[in-house]
C-alpha cells in the first residue's frame, strides 16, 4: 500500500516531469537557471508532509553543509528585519538552493506559467509567470498543455497533506520553511547524538 509520503514523492516527480516538458517546449522563453534567485526572497510555509521531505534532504547533506545551514539560520535569527525588505530563504546559499532536490512543491513551480482561478490580471486572464520569463511572448499564446494548473496542484497537495497528518497523527498546521529547516537540523542532531 502506498503511503501518503510516497504519494507526495510521486506528485513531485510528476511536477518535475511537467516542468521539464515546459523547458523543452519553450526553452527560448524560460530564463530560469542555477543562480537565479529572484523567487527565493519570500517567506513560504509548507505542510508537514513537505517538511518531512525537506528533513530527508537536510539529513542527506554532508555534515559541513548542515553546519553552514545551521549558521545561516542563526545569523538571520539575530538580524532585525527591515520593513518591507524581502528576506532570503533560509535554504539559499550563494544564489543556489542548498537542498535543491528536496525543495518544496511551491519552489518547483515558481517562474513557470500558471493558471489559477485566484489570479486576476488587469486583462481578465488567469495566467501568470515570472516576469523574466516569456518576455517576448504573450501569456495567452502559451499552449494550455504547458501551463501548471495551480488549483489542481494545490488540491492534490492538500489531499495528500490530509492523509499524511491522519496517518501520522500530526497537527493540521503549516510551518514556515525556516522553522522546518531548523526542526530538521535539530532532529538530525538528536539522532546523531543518540547511542548506538
Amino acid at each position: 500500500m502506498t503511503t501518503p509520503y510516497e504519494t507526495y514523492r510521486q506528485l513531485l516527480a510528476r511536477v518535475e516531469a511537467f516542468g521539464q516538458s515546459i523547458r523543452e517546449r519553450y526553452a527560448a522563453q524560460l530564463t530560469c537557471h542555477a543562480g537565479c534567485e529572484h523567487c527565493c526572497y519570500q517567506d513560504f510555509t509548507v505542510f508537514p508532509v513537505e517538511a518531512h521531505h525537506l528533513a530527508q534532504a537536510i539529513a542527506a547533506l554532508p555534515p559541513d553543509e548542515r553546519q553552514r545551514l545551521q549558521q545561516r539560520l542563526q545569523q538571520t535569527d539575530n538580524l532585525l528585519p527591515l520593513a518591507d525588505a524581502p528576506q532570503p530563504c533560509a535554504l539559499l546559499h550563494e544564489g543556489r538552493c542548498s537542498v535543491y532536490d528536496g525543495r518544496p512543491l511551491i519552489c518547483r513551480i515558481q517562474g513557470f506559467p500558471l493558471f489559477s482561478a485566484m489570479i486576476e490580471r488587469p486583462d481578465g486572464s488567469q495566467r501568470d509567470c515570472c516576469p523574466l520569463n516569456f518576455s517576448t511572448m504573450a501569456l495567452s499564446d502559451i499552449e494550455s498543455t504547458a501551463i501548471y494548473n495551480l488549483d489542481v496542484v494545490n488540491q492534490t497537495l492538500a489531499a495528500i497533506h490530509h492523509l499524511y497528518i491522519q496517518d501520522r497523527g500530526e497537527p493540521d498546521v503549516r510551518v514556515a520553511l525556516r522553522e522546518a529547516a531548523r526542526e530538521a537540523l535539530a532532529s538530525h542532531a538528536d539522532e546523531a547524538d543518540a547511542p548506538l
